[in-house]
């Protein structure tokens, strides 16, 4: 019945078994070309950042090369975090 069908049934709500099955296919395309997408772009050499919503969170929270500095021992450590303009606002 799939996620779809547990959230009716816990509504009260009967929805159809075609329905279900529709969405949840649709799901799982959808999945699937997204993830055609993202191989094959990497195989090409293409950074694969054309997909809605998914693309714009991923490049907020991928760590990249200038968010590190290497120590004495060669390590990556993470730099300080840079304070919101918040804080200074409420210092004065």
């Amino acid at each position: 019945t799939g996620i779809i069908g547990l959230a009716a049934g816990g509504a009260g709500v009967q929805i159809p078994e075609v329905v279900i099955q529709l969405s949840t296919d649709a799901i799982f395309i959808t999945l699937l070309a997204a993830l055609g997408y993202s191989s094959v772009s990497s195989i090409l050499g293409i950074e694969p950042n054309k997909i809605p919503f998914i693309s714009q969170a991923v490049e907020k929270t991928m760590p990249t090369l200038d968010m590190f500095d290497i120590d004495s021992e060669g390590r990556l450590v993470p730099l300080p975090r840079e304070k919101d303009g918040d804080d200074e606002e409420k210092k004065m």
